[in-house]
């Protein structure tokens, strides 16, 4: 209804109302939205005023036809901004404000819709027995609840038995006199009846007893006929009622029941209603036409619309009682078939009308068009519907309706696209064309309605207002972060990624999207969206764009989250790592937070009171533009004049949220009465401050549209008219007309959004995952067509981050890797994949298949009183699993793998009440740097207890806690933990596109930064590892080139430090200190680049309920030196009474070294004999030693055997001890062994191994290895590692070298890459035990004696060795060859300074220089001529360049050359290639061996100098002595290599 005009005497009081209103919501305007499009006025303005006023600000009297192509839609918010702090401060200040009041309604209650205001005991006290579940045991059928248990008892005949209407007593029981001592069987009617009897003849004879005569009699006689025939007729009644109760319900069973009452009834209602019924279904219709007019067309509009005169009939009903007692199925057949004339009456027929639509297709443009009538008459349906309704006891009792076609529907029509209803052609003559239509709609109803399936219509929901389908129930607030690692989808140009929001598909309607960032793969948003939602059971998807200029954008990849989750975590969902797939690949990965805000709804309580909804100044507006009328004139005095021509007003409507454009509906053609019924809905942060505005639009074909109308209001005065006034009808500023709109306020609590932000996409761990990987069966081959196999590995992954990852085997189809892997998670839904890969070292590593480790299966979120989250493992001990491989379709693969898995958490403090306010009042520091640097500390200003009363004595796990004497957790006690690195930035001397790694007791990464390209990186990141041992472990912090080739082990620059000394740090500093460096980072000089800097913080946090696998440890993975001593007693084998002994060590079954042979002799002392066996797994490793008798001729014979212990039992780490075994029959043998923990390292060449052995040394004393006895080299450095090489002759265990793990002790399994070896001062020690170093050690070296090979000291006293440099190497094998000879080397040089030291600078390594070599000597060559020697010579290589070739030496296997030469070498230069040669006077030369020499490789740490043996290869082709010295280099500095392989 529209509203009626102010009497005149109102009217000055009302404009001056208006202009003060007016001045208000202006200045609200300018304020909300200074740098928007808003438009103000003066209110005395005319309209023509007011029109030059906007058209000289903005144009906004003409529209631009091209303003929405190619424009995003717009942000579903009032904030004309996505950035994240803005809307955290707009929804700050508006909770901050008084809540604005809702309108107040006339009436007394709070009406929910569809439900009762107060329950139906209105007024009653509880002792009333209210209903006849008041006196019956049987429960309510209603109650979900109550039925629910009984259905989990009985069956549905059971059930319905029970709730039989034919029930007279529906088994209650009654509660009188008589059933307290009498069975039911011993009373009731006839019970009754009895007494009356009894009772009458008693009292007839006591009134003759008393002398009553016959009256008396007669009236006794009176009340007992009374009675009889009072319990007669109720019996009769009874029995009648059971009789037509059965019958009724047989009938129902198995007939159909007519419903001519229905009929009668539809027949007389459809005459009044169908009217009705047509004028709503032409405004839907139209609204939905013009919605969906193809672009070719003017326009649709239906132009006729009737049902007709007939209505619908219902042919039968069909019942079914045995149903649940809450449930009433029903199959009803109806029809409408408004031409069957048969049962209408003459007079019927004269006035029936029959159905007819009329759909008007125009074609042109203006004046230049025509309109095409389509007539679709004679409509005929027919067809069988099974509804089921569930009753509840609640209004409105029917809670859902169920339908169903139990067979397809029948129906007919005609349609007549041309010609009309006169000359129309029924395109349904058409052969084929009616049949195809019936299918098509059979098809596309069959799935929806087509028995079995039923639509479910929520019958309660819809009462309430809780099912629209369309309406937003929450608001879902993203915020974007970053993104990593994304791939382009083409080849064309530089990604420009953006962020789409989609719900349910990713085809779908998007809801909004990010901002584009040119040229990034990573880039970084840092915004927030708000995502409109109905429901939290579909899923969210972000898909990534790439923006280009002059083409179609193109997709990226999709990252999907399930809104499921967010309702089992409470809402909120933090630090999620989206992966973005494409094609089933991972292509990127997305850092972004969820939170959903659903909607106040009022709450019913049990007892039927109502609990208002909590009011908020946030929330979702749902605005509507109805329609409008009387357009295309001119106000003039108050009323409204149409124009010339104003029937071809073409109206569109703007609406405007604080000068913002939200919705543009399409243009109502031809007509001054457009409807459109569309509305937008938006969130708004807050309404106070909110502007509404709609304009009407003249759409015109060949000028510029015009505004013809508008209207505009603040929220508040809007819902004031709407709610007090009841007004829905405005009149059109700046134009004729009206226009009917409406808004629907929900009020949205945002209590936490604002705190949640600025938290960043890292989440405190809540403990480590650890993963065992045994091994893998039947794995797919995908080397075949070459001819070999796969070399797999195992990965896990954590988003895109490869989080550990195991070594690979040499071409195994079935490898067991034995191998234990940790992994900090941070939320239960940070699931793992397990991919198995297949190594390549030249291309990229192929997968093979891979698992997913669901967290929820393995950790257990409880929640404590205070709300506090607490996580443990599921399972006490850790979980045997076998799983079969999937692709990255998700379809099952080839291969099964077999591991274990557990969870071990992190100490988690109770938060006191201050640290929430805290949380709740700004953003603080993650909860793991708190329980990392100040643990709980006591309020000082609240309490003044003593400090020990307030320390906690266990955390939320029962675990008690460690502290120190200053009331500090003592971080340093626990062996164990995870150690967070939050790398702030970094300074180069150059610009580079790096990366910067986390690696802890690792060659691999196990976290890496998105790329960062300058001098200058805002890396702005955190990551963390798992400290299996902090005594052994060492953090490095690695600057890696952005290189297409990942497996280059290059950088930048790097920093490394022992954990010990990191946590330190963090326990003696004070919480000030702590979070100024958690604001901005301590800054730390890059290693290895001059000039270069990196700023970082660290916290640590306690694991738990952990105890190290001593296999895993440090202890049981290191070199063993092996010294033998003699021999005695040995057998006589020869016939000269003598030997010619020789031993042959082996380690499990491999052998591993063998002695020169000692003739005639039975009690040998071996001299020069030492040798060094990298072990990989000290428990269970078995070394031998065979005594053999030395044969020119024939086998050799064995003189004995033993086995020498060297588990931790017997030998101590770093202590030399000498042993004697027997070798039985009376001989013994003596050999000096030391044992030295290290992570063992190899390399990869290929799918082959290379030698390389090197050793990590720690900052433990002795006492934490075991034992502080005869340390080689008293005063070691703290976290100072040295090593050489071993070179053997043999397989790809020993031969295949291992490389050290600086300062690490932590292996990842069974061999495990290290991460750098560090150079080490020592001094002399006092043992006077002659220990030869093995070329892999270096720093614990006996003083006093000094071994010796061929003359030449193996070690100068005062001259520390340094250690030999290798590649960073990561393979393993099961069955590994260990056929290696002895080695022995010397290398001399400058001490080496510790990577430690911080100030180190640049070395030479690297640098051009000058090399002198010394080609020595050689042994033990392989014969190339038939007389079983060789003439050797050697020549050398660099680049592709012969520079040096010696002179050749016939007959021999022992060539000694002496010469030397020099080369000018630089940083591409230093691999000599050394070939020793066989001449041949007339044939070309042969190969005997050859050896790869990289200088930079083998000069480390400060070294200028290497002297040793070197095998030959291929294996048992001879060892070559080779000197070489460096010139040219820089005297200080951290010169040579040492970590991963390169410079340090």
């Amino acid at each position: 209804m529209e509203p009626s005009s102010p009497p005149p005497s109102q009217q000055p009081q009302l404009q001056e109302e208006a202009k003060a209103a007016q001045a208000v919501a202006n200045e609200a305007i300018k304020t909300s939205a200074p740098d928007s499009n808003v438009y103000t006025f003066d209110a005395e303005l005319s309209p023509a005023q007011k029109e030059a006023q906007a058209e000289k600000k903005a144009n906004l009297g003409t529209i631009d036809k091209q303003a929405q192509e190619n424009k995003a839609p717009p942000l579903a918010t009032d904030l004309d901004t996505a950035d994240t702090s803005d809307i955290a401060a707009a929804i700050s200040s508006a909770g901050a404000k008084t809540v604005a009041p809702a309108p107040a309604k006339d009436q007394d209650t709070y009406d929910i819709p569809g439900t009762f205001t107060e329950g139906y005991r209105k007024g009653l006290p509880d002792w009333y027995k209210v209903g006849w579940t008041a006196f019956s045991a049987l429960p309510n059928p209603g109650d979900e609840v109550m039925m629910t248990n009984l259905s989990q008892h009985l069956d549905a005949d059971a059930l319905a038995e029970i709730f039989k209407p034919s029930r007279t007593d529906s088994g209650e029981k009654t509660d009188d006199l008589i059933s307290q001592f009498l069975s039911e069987a011993y009373y009731g009617e006839w019970y009754h009846n009895t007494a009356a009897m009894i009772f009458a003849v008693f009292f007839t004879w006591l009134l003759t007893r008393f002398g009553a005569g016959l009256m008396g009699c007669l009236v006794v006689g009176a009340f007992l006929a009374t009675y009889y025939q009072t319990s007669i007729r109720r019996l009769r009644r009874n029995v009648r009622d059971d009789l037509q109760r059965e019958m009724m319900t047989t009938k129902l069973e198995t007939d159909t029941e007519t419903a001519g009452w229905i009929n009668h009834f539809l027949s007389r209602f459809w005459l009044i209603y169908e009217p009705v019924l047509s004028a709503q279904i032409i405004g839907i219709a139209d609204a939905i036409l013009i919605e969906n007019t193809p672009s070719f067309l003017d326009s649709i509009r239906l132009s006729a619309f009737t049902l007709g005169t007939k209505a619908p009939i219902v042919e039968s009903i069909k019942t079914y009682p045995k149903t649940e007692p809450n449930v009433v199925c029903m199959d009803w057949k109806v029809s409408f078939i408004p031409n069957d004339v048969l049962d209408l009456t003459h007079r019927d027929l004269q006035s029936k009308v029959n159905p007819k639509i009329v759909l008007t297709i125009r074609v042109g443009k203006g004046m230049i068009g025509a309109g095409m009538p389509v007539l679709l008459e004679d409509l005929a349906f027919s067809g069988t519907m099974r509804l089921r309704f569930k009753l509840f006891n609640e209004f409105p009792h029917v809670k859902t309706v169920q339908a169903s076609f139990l067979e397809p529907p029948q129906f007919d029509y005609s349609l007549k696209p041309v010609g009309g209803e006169t000359f129309g052609f029924d395109i349904n003559n058409i052969p084929g064309l009616q049949t195809f239509v019936q299918e098509q709609v059979h098809a596309t109803l069959g799935p929806m309605m087509y028995a079995p399936n039923v639509y479910t219509l929520d019958v309660a929901g819809m009462m309430a207002g809780t099912t629209d389908l369309d309406s937003a129930n929450g608001v879902l607030a993203i915020t974007v972060y970053s993104a990593s690692n994304l791939k382009a989808s083409d080849l064309f140009g530089t990604l420009d990624p953006y962020i789409t929001f989609h719900i349910g598909n990713v085809h779908n309607t998007e809801l909004g999207r990010t901002s584009a960032h040119e040229d990034q793969n990573n880039p970084k948003w840092d915004e927030s969206h708000f995502v409109l939602l109905n429901n939290l059971n579909d899923s969210i998807y972000l898909q990534v764009m790439d923006r280009n200029s002059n083409r179609k954008d193109t997709p990226v990849g999709v990252a999907t989250c399930d809104l499921k989750d967010l309702a089992e975590a409470n809402n909120v969902l933090e630090g999620l790592n989206l992966v973005v797939l494409r094609n089933g690949k991972a292509v990127g990965e997305i850092k972004c937070d969820m939170r959903y805000f659903p909607v106040s709804r009022p709450d019913k309580q049990e007892d039927g009171t109502i609990i208002p909804p909590a009011e908020s100044n946030s929330g979702i507006l749902r605005f509507t533009v109805h329609e409008c009328k009387q357009l295309g004139g001119e106000k003039k005095g108050g009323l409204s004049l149409p124009l010339v021509g104003s029937s071809d007003v073409n109206a569109y409507a703007i609406v405007r949220v604080n000068g913002q454009e939200r919705l543009r509906t399409k243009a109502f053609k031809r007509s001054i009465n457009p409807r459109w019924d569309k509305y937008v809905e938006v969130f708004v942060a807050d309404k106070t401050m909110l502007d509404l505005g709609v304009n009407i639009v003249n759409s015109k074909e060949f000028s510029e549209d015009e505004v013809i109308g508008r209207w505009r209001s603040s929220l508040l005065d809007m819902e004031e008219q709407l709610v007090k006034q009841g007004l829905d009808w405005w009149s059109l500023k700046d134009g004729a007309g009206k226009i009917h709109l409406s808004a629907v306020w929900k009020p949205v609590v945002m209590t936490g959004f604002a705190e949640g932000l600025g938290h960043g996409s890292y989440r405190s761990p809540i403990g480590v995952v650890r993963i065992k990987f045994f091994g893998a069966k039947d794995l797919k081959n995908v080397e075949a067509m070459t001819g070999g196999k796969s070399d797999p590995y195992v990965r896990i992954l954590s988003g895109m981050q490869v989080r550990g990852q195991t070594e690979y085997i040499d071409d195994n189809l079935d490898p067991t890797w034995d191998t234990a892997l940790y992994v900090p998670v941070h939320s239960i839904r940070e699931d793992l994949i397990l991919e198995v890969m297949d190594y390549n070292e030249f291309q990229k590593d192929k997968t093979l298949g891979q698992a997913d480790l669901i967290l929820k299966d393995i950790i257990r979120e409880t929640t404590t009183p205070d709300g506090q989250k607490v996580y443990e493992g599921v399972h006490k001990s850790p979980q045997d699993r076998h799983a079969d491989l999937l692709n990255h379709e998700r379809k099952k693969g080839k291969g099964t793998l077999h591991y274990e898995v557990s969870f071990h958490p992190t100490l988690e403090l109770a938060k006191k009440e201050d640290e929430k306010k805290d949380e709740t009042q700004a953003a603080e520091a993650p909860a793991e740097q708190t329980n990392g640097t100040t643990p709980a500390q006591p309020d000082t200003e609240t309490s003044t207890a003593p400090v020990k009363e307030e320390l906690p004595e266990k955390d939320l796990h029962g675990e008690l806690i460690k502290y120190t004497e200053d009331k500090r957790i003592d971080l340093l006690a626990y062996n164990s933990g995870i150690l967070s690195v939050t790398i702030h930035a970094a300074q180069l001397p150059e610009k580079e596109k790096v990366t910067a790694d986390i690696l802890l007791d690792s060659n691999d990464a196990q976290y890496r930064t998105a790329q960062v390209k300058g001098r200058d990186l805002p890396f702005n990141e955190t990551g963390d590892a798992f400290v299996k041992e902090l005594d052994f472990s060492r953090l490095v912090v690695r600057l890696k080139p952005v290189k297409d080739n990942d497996k280059e082990d290059s950088y930048v620059g790097f920093w490394t430090n022992p954990v010990r000394d990191i946590v330190k740090k963090l326990q003696t500093r004070s919480a000030e200190e702590q979070e100024l460096i958690e604001l901005k980072g301590e800054e730390f000089k890059l290693l290895e680049c001059p000039g270069g800097t990196i700023r970082l913080s660290f916290a640590y946090r306690p694991v738990i309920q952990f105890a190290l696998d001593p296999s895993e440890s440090l202890e049981n993975q290191g070199n063993l030196t092996v010294t033998p001593l003699k021999a005695s007693n040995l057998r006589a084998a020869d016939r000269s009474g003598t030997s010619d002994p020789f031993v042959v060590f082996r380690l499990d079954d491999i052998k591993v070294h063998k002695t020169e042979v000692y003739k005639k002799q039975l009690n040998p002392v071996f001299k020069d004999e030492v040798f060094t066996v990298p072990v990989l797994r000290r428990i269970g490793a078995r070394l031998t030693a065979q005594v053999y008798d030395w044969d020119q001729i024939g086998k050799d014979t064995l003189l004995g055997e033993a086995q020498i212990p060297f588990m931790a039992e017997q030998l101590e780490s770093f202590a030399a001890k000498e042993v004697e075994v027997d070798l039985g029959e009376g001989a013994t043998l003596k050999v000096r062994l030391l044992w030295q923990p290290q992570l063992l390292a190899r390399r990869r060449t290929g799918t082959s191994l290379l030698s390389a052995t090197t050793r990590m040394f720690t900052s433990a004393p002795g006492a934490a290895l075991g034992g502080a006895k005869s340390f080689a080299g008293a005063g070691l450095d703290a976290g100072l590692g040295a090593g050489g090489k071993v070179f053997g002759a043999g397989g790809k265990v020993l031969g295949g070298g291992v490389s050290v793990i600086g300062g690490s002790v932590s292996a990842l399994g069974s061999g495990i890459r290290g991460i750098g070896r560090l150079g080490k001062k020592e001094k002399p020690s006092a043992a006077d035990s002659p220990v030869t170093p093995s070329p892999t050690n270096s720093s614990i070296i006996a003083a006093e004696a000094h071994p010796t090979t061929n003359g030449q000291p193996l070690v100068e006293a005062a001259s520390p060795v340094a250690p030999a440099p290798t590649h960073i190497s990561r393979s393993t094998s099961s069955n590994l060859q260990m056929d290696r000879k002895s080695m022995d080397s010397t290398i001399s040089g400058t001490a080496a300074r510790s990577i430690v030291n911080t100030d180190s600078s640049d070395g030479s390594a690297g640098r051009d220089g000058t090399i002198h070599v010394t080609l020595s000597s050689a042994r033990n060559l392989k014969a190339m001529d038939r007389s079983g020697t060789s003439d050797p010579y050697v020549r050398v290589r660099i680049g592709n360049k012969v520079v040096y070739k010696t002179k050749h030496i016939k007959k021999t296997l022992t060539p000694e050359w002496n010469e030397s030469f020099s080369y000018r070498i630089g940083s591409g230069k230093s691999v000599m290639d050394i070939k020793v040669k066989d001449h041949n006077t007339l044939k070309d030369d042969v190969d005997i061996g050859e050896i790869t020499f990289d200088v930079w490789e083998r000069l480390q740490n400060g070294q200028t100098a290497f002297d040793g043996w070197v095998p030959l290869t291929p294996e048992g082709t001879g060892e070559l002595h080779v000197r070489v010295e460096l010139s040219d280099s820089l005297e200080n500095g951290s010169s040579g290599r040492g970590l991963f392989g390169k410079r340090i």
